[in-house]
Order: structure tokens, then C-alpha cells, then sequence
């Protein structure tokens, strides 16, 4: 009795998106060997194929046998023979010595090459006979192809199926007779023939399925690429922004802009690389199924089929969920802290720093600890027993914690550094006077970049006394000297004034936070008197500010006629007779004296500029 070949019954077409029909059809092509017949095996058009064997996979039947013959586990083996690339029927056979090769397996290979030669030798199907026929000796069936032994069928084999040996015969009988008759038919010149346009028109689809995707890569990727020059543009406006050149401290909107395009080209990524991974797939399934459509190419796609069944289908899917679990954990703390974000409702620029800083932290955070328990799952996957791996995990920590203190101390520092908010990315900071702009930050270190250009890396263990220059708004600290010849109570006047008068300017209204403050004397040096003013400034203005002021201060000095004092030295003698010049009088060495000291001044003079200038 024959049964037909039961096919997968396809899902109804519905309204999806552009990169669902790919999936689907990938999809199936690549899933339908798996859950049903091989790719092209189609039924026959009038008695069908080999059927479905119910029992082929039932662990539990062979089980029961093992108990009704009181054999101890695993002493019965039961393997499928094929032709073709199709499963006809089940042979069993006790398991032989270790190391050797299986009875059950030399019994099937011994069948199946039987089979194959009769296929291939060619026969008239009208004559084909596969007869039933009782061994006298040990009374079991034996079948038989027009006269040549094929096997004979065993109690074990009888039992296994739960039927008598002759009746388990008859069925094998007609399950051989049939696949003879449809493996001649298949290599038939016009068979192969139409197998071959239908193959060709497969290969047509799936390469027209394969340019459309491609089409539409390259349209995600133009898009990507206009995302990463905005994202560099608004970067670079940051960085400018960063300088002082236009606006104090950078405005919220731009990091915001700057994180919405990040996570576009997120999002772009994802659909590159699924479109790739869809190309993949009808490729793999397009070339699956073409196999599959003739005879002598169907035991290779069954030997792959096989071979994606077993450890390394389940590496590969462990790897791919591992791969798209770090993508999906990226997008969802990017949409998180975008969300955070927005709740404010007017977020600051210190607040988009830490979200982002925090964001950065805990994509890397989330990316190693899905990629450990990846790992571990492939191990579990292939056969590994991970179960001691587990448990000694806590003397593995114990080791690494005493090989690594100083990593440990490297995270346990990052993690403080973020709670505390003693600075993030963007900030400009000051670590045992190395200074420079945070440019990334992370558990384990934080890379500074100075005016020179130069990348710092200090390991965030080694940070005990930090300098933050750009933490909530900043102070310009000017000290300015004045001669003790000038007025005094005029130049506090005119310094005051000139901080003022910026303060009022709606340029510099931007920048400074507050009215300055004009403190007054604060010293009495060797050189003049030292005035003390303060302005309160948006964070990292402070240097642009005090140049403005300081050339400002200059102009208004000089039109006050106020000096600024440089190094000078004064010689006084109490007599003129006291230092002789050998063959000189008193009176012309008194005149050389003065020539000199009228010399001296002159040039004084003429430095008074340059003097200035290093003073400023």
C-alpha cells in the first residue's frame, strides 16, 4: 500500500511590506525541506511516490522494542534507506562493536546500492517484477527484483513497524516497485527535459528577486551615506561650536539631530543587512531546489539537507540570533535614551551629554554579555556540556579578579565616574594636567584629545582628581597689572566698564551668564598693582571671552593714557666720583653717564609695544 508524498501547505497571500515577500519566499524555500518531503519531490501523477514512513522518527517505538526484547539502551539501530534522495523504508539491525562500521548502516548501503544499479541499468516498467518469496531456512521474506536478492525483512524490522514479517514484506514490496518505476520514469529524456525549463525558470525568479533587492540595497545605501555626511556636518558644527567660535556650549536640538541620525542609520543597516541575508537565502534556496528536480542531483541536496540538520544548523542559527539580539538591544537603548530625551522639556546640553555617554556605555555593556551567553549557547548547541562550564564560572571570576585587578578597577571607576556625572563626552577635563576634550568614554578607559591633536588615553582607575572646564558654566579670571604711576581709581573705572559694556552687547549677552564682578585691588607687586575682575560664562567660552576682553581692555587703556608695566631695572649713585672711567674726568664720565641713560630710554620706548603685547 502506497501513500503519497505530503506537501507544505503555503500561507495565503496578504498585505505586507517591501521585505516581507523576499522573506516569505526564501523563507519557505528554505524551511520546506525541513518540515516536509525533500526540494523536488513532487507526487506522481498517478499512484504517487515512496509514502511518508509514520514511524521513521519514532524514538518511542524503538524504545518499546528494546523493552519487549529486554535489550539493554542503544543495542538496535534503525536507519531509513533512500533513492534518489527519497526515503522508501526502515531496516534495523543490533549495533555491532565500537570503532567499526554499524550492521545497520552496511545493510542499508548494501540495499541502496542494489536499487541504485537497477535504476540506472534501465528496465522495461512493464516487466519489472518484485516478488515475496519465504526462506525455507530461517523462515523470514526475502525480496526480490526480477531474480536478484534485495533484502530480506527480519523480525526486528517487523517488529519495529508493529506488523507480521510477510505483511511488513508486502509493503516494502510495492514501496520498491513503485520508486523503480518513478526513478525510470524521472530519467526519461523529456522529463529531464521539462525539469530542466522549470529549473531554469527558478533560477529566473530568484535572480529577478535577487536584482530587485539588490535595487533596493543600494537605495538604503545612498540613504545611509546621506545620513553620515549630515551626522559628520552636525558633528563638525559641535566641534565648532565646541571652540567657541559662534555659539556658547552647543544647543541641545544639534545632539538630539546628531542622535536621530545615528539611529536612522541604524535602522538603514538593519535593512542592508537583511537584504543581504535575503539574497543569501533565495540563492541558497533557488539552487536547493533546482536540485531537488533531478534524480541524479537529489542525494547531494539531501546530503546538505542532512548535514543543516544536525550541529551545524544550530551554530549557525545560535550566531545569527546572537548577531541580530546585539543589533536589536542597540536600536532599543538608542529609542530608550531618545525617549529620555524627550521627556524633558527642555533638555540641556549637560543632560543629552550623560544620555548619550550612558547610551554608549550600555550598548557596549549589553553587546559583551549577549555575546558571552551566544556563546555558551553554541557550545550547548554542538554537543558541549556547559553545565560544569557554569559552575565553575565563579572560580573563573575569582582568577580573572585576582589576574586583573586593575581592569576591575578600571570598571568600578567608569561606573562611579557615570553615576557621579564628574564628566562625559563633549566635556573639556583636566586630569593631572593633561587636558583636552572628551572624546569617547567607556567602563574601562577615557581618550582625551589636546589642542595639539594628540589622543590621550588615561585608564579610568588612574583618574583620582579630575578638572571639569565645561560642567555647568565657567568663570573667566583675569588678573590685570597697571603701573603704580597711573590712576588708580580711573583704571578699576575703565576695566569695570569695558566688561560691561560686552555683557550689554546681545553677541556677548549669549556667553556671559551674569553682570562681571570688579573685585579691586588684589595685590601689591614688584611689578604694579594687580586689579582682580570675574565673568561668569557659558561652559568652554571662557577663553574666547577673556581674548575679546583683554584686546578691548588694551584699546581703552591706551586712549586713557594708562600704562602697563614691564621689566625694568633703575640705577641710582649716590656720586658721580664714586665710578671713574679709566682717562676720563669726573664731569665726562658724568656726561657719558647720561648719554646712556638717555639711550636706555629711547629704547625702553621703543619696546613699549612689544612689551605690551607679552603682557596681554
Amino acid at each position: 500500500m502506497l501513500h503519497k508524498l505530503r506537501s507544505v501547505d503555503k500561507p495565503k497571500p496578504g498585505k505586507t511590506g517591501s521585505l516581507f515577500w523576499p522573506l516569505l519566499f526564501s523563507a519557505s524555500l528554505a524551511l520546506s525541506p525541513i518540515s516536509g518531503p525533500a526540494w523536488g519531490q513532487e507526487t506522481a501523477e498517478n499512484n504517487g511516490t515512496a509514502p511518508n514512513l509514520p514511524l521513521l522518527n519514532r524514538l518511542d517505538a524503538l524504545e518499546e522494542l528494546r523493552q519487549a526484547l529486554s535489550l539493554p539502551t542503544s543495542s538496535i539501530q534503525a536507519e531509513a534507506v533512500t533513492l534518489d534522495g527519497r526515503r522508501l523504508f526502515v531496516v534495523t539491525a543490533p549495533q555491532g562493536d565500537p570503532g567499526s562500521l554499524p550492521p545497520v548502516s552496511q545493510r542499508v548501503r548494501s540495499i541502496e546500492q542494489t536499487l541504485h544499479q537497477l535504476a540506472s541499468a534501465g528496465f522495461d516498467p512493464e516487466a519489472l517484477q518484485v516478488e515475496v518469496t519465504l526462506d525455507g531456512q530461517t523462515n523470514q521474506p526475502v525480496i526480490r527484483v526480477n531474480g536478484r536478492h534485495l533484502l530480506t525483512i527480519t523480525s526486528l524490522d517487523a517488529q519495529f513497524q508493529g506488523a507480521q514479517p510477510m505483511d511488513w514484506a508486502e509493503q516494502v514490496a510495492g514501496i520498491v516497485e513503485e520508486a523503480l518505476r518513478t526513478s525510470q520514469r524521472e530519467r526519461q529524456p523529456q522529463f529531464l527535459r521539462r525539469q530542466a525549463v522549470i529549473a531554469l525558470g527558478i533560477l529566473a525568479v530568484v535572480g529577478s528577486l535577487s536584482q530587485l533587492c539588490q535595487r533596493k540595497r543600494r537605495r538604503l545605501q545612498q540613504k545611509r551615506d546621506a545620513l553620515q555626511t549630515e551626522y559628520q556636518a552636525i558633528q563638525a558644527e559641535i566641534q565648532e561650536r565646541l571652540a567657541g567660535e559662534e555659539q556658547p556650549g552647543v544647543d541641545p536640538v544639534l545632539v538630539e539631530q546628531q542622535a536621530g541620525r545615528k539611529r536612522q542609520e541604524s535602522y538603514l543597516e538593519l535593512q542592508i543587512r537583511l537584504l543581504r541575508l535575503v539574497q543569501i537565502s533565495l540563492w541558497v534556496g533557488g539552487v536547493g531546489v533546482s536540485l531537488g528536480l533531478f534524480p541524479q542531483t537529489r542525494p547531494l541536496q539531501r546530503f546538505f539537507l542532512v548535514s543543516l540538520r544536525g550541529p551545524l544548523l544550530r551554530l549557525v542559527g545560535v550566531g545569527l540570533a546572537t548577531y541580530g539580539s546585539v543589533w536589536l538591544s542597540g536600536l532599543v537603548l538608542d529609542n530608550l535614551f531618545a525617549a529620555l530625551r524627550q521627556e524633558q522639556n527642555a533638555p540641556t546640553y549637560r543632560l543629552s551629554k550623560r544620555l548619550s555617554t550612558f547610551a554608549s556605555v550600555s550598548k557596549g555593556a549589553a553587546a559583551t554579555t549577549l555575546v558571552l551567553l551566544g556563546s555558551l549557547a553554541g557550545l550547548a548547541s554542538v554537543g558541549v556540556n556547559i553545565g560544569p562550564l557554569v559552575a565553575s564560572l565563579g572560580f573563573i571570576g575569582l582568577g580573572i579578579s585576582l589576574a586583573a585587578q586593575d581592569l576591575i578597577k578600571d570598571v568600578i571607576n567608569g561606573l562611579l565616574i557615570l553615576i557621579e556625572d564628574q564628566f562625559a563626552e563633549g566635556d573639556v577635563i583636566v586630569v593631572d594636567g593633561r587636558g583636552g576634550l572628551v572624546e569617547h568614554m567607556d567602563l574601562r578607559l577615557t581618550q582625551l584629545r589636546n589642542t595639539e591633536g594628540s589622543l590621550i588615553s588615561i585608564p579610568n582607575s588612574a583618574i583620582r582628581v579630575v578638572e571639569n572646564l565645561s560642567n555647568g558654566w565657567s568663570r573667566v579670571d583675569l588678573g590685570i597689572v597697571i603701573a603704580y604711576e597711573n590712576d588708580l581709581e580711573q583704571a578699576i573705572r575703565i576695566t569695570e566698564q569695558v566688561a560691561l559694556q560686552m555683557y550689554r552687547e546681545p553677541a556677548w549677552r549669549e556667553k556671559i551668564l551674569e553682570p562681571p564682578e570688579m573685585h579691586g585691588v588684589d595685590d601689591l607687586g614688584e611689578r604694579g598693582i594687580t586689579l582682580r575682575i570675574w565673568i561668569k560664562v557659558q561652559p568652554l567660552q571662557q577663553w574666547r571671552v577673556a581674548r575679546e576682553y583683554r584686546r578691548r581692555l588694551k584699546h581703552a587703556f591706551d586712549q586713557a593714557g594708562i600704562q602697563i608695566p614691564f621689566p625694568q631695572q633703575t640705577l641710582w649713585f649716590h656720586s658721580p666720583l664714586e665710578m671713574r672711567i679709566q682717562g676720563l674726568s669726573p664731569e665726562e664720565t658724568h656726561r657719558l653717564l647720561h648719554l646712556m641713560e638717555s639711550r636706555l630710554e629711547a629704547r625702553l620706548r621703543e619696546r613699549d609695544p612689544v612689551a605690551n603685547d607679552l603682557t596681554n
